[in-house]
């Protein structure tokens, strides 16, 4: 074999791996990349999972409030420092519902979308409660802009229906 067709056999080497290589690469790179997004995916899942979890401990902490989930029926006697905590505890919860409207409201992939549409509609169920009502009224006005609007909007949403019912059960009595 002479040198000729040695820098031949070389040159159909390096084209071969030029080809093959490129696309190899370019694949490689967009596996890397998607795997970085699902990883942000599932870290802001993670982040939100363990901010909830924190707030379902203060919910656990104070169960003579009316925090959690299930409404108390009896909320007569709250002292003056029940219903600060109570007020205090709610805007841990707004903050948690903001981080989830700004992580989430963009729907850029299918995780997200299924996230935000739970968490807008813990949104709804929360702002369907009196008592987030009364502490919204007096703590939803400095938060992110267009998280706000949303909050109001649901807001007048859930109120609007709180009365309708109200006038319906007096109606029906």
């Amino acid at each position: 074999m002479d040198i000729n067709q040695f820098k031949l056999y070389l040159e159909v080497i390096s084209l071969s791996v030029t080809i093959l290589g490129v696309p190899v690469a370019i694949f490689v790179y967009l596996q890397q990349k998607l795997k970085e997004r699902r990883d942000r995916e599932y870290g802001t899942y993670n982040s939100l999972d363990d901010k909830y979890i924190e707030f379902l401990m203060l919910c656990l902490e104070n169960v003579d409030l009316d925090i959690y989930y299930v409404e108390k029926k009896d909320r007569n006697h709250y002292t003056a420092e029940q219903n600060h905590r109570e007020l205090i505890i709610f805007e841990i919860l707004i903050s948690l519902l903001e981080r989830a409207f700004l992580m989430y409201r963009e729907h850029s992939s299918k995780i997200k979308k299924e996230q935000w549409n739970g968490w807008n509609q813990y949104m709804h169920d929360w702002q369907s409660r009196e008592n987030f009502r009364r502490a919204w009224e007096k703590l939803g006005h400095q938060w992110d802009i267009h998280f706000e609007q949303h909050m109001n909007k649901i807001y007048e949403e859930t109120k609007r229906k709180a009365i309708e019912v109200s006038s319906a059960k007096s109606a029906a009595s």
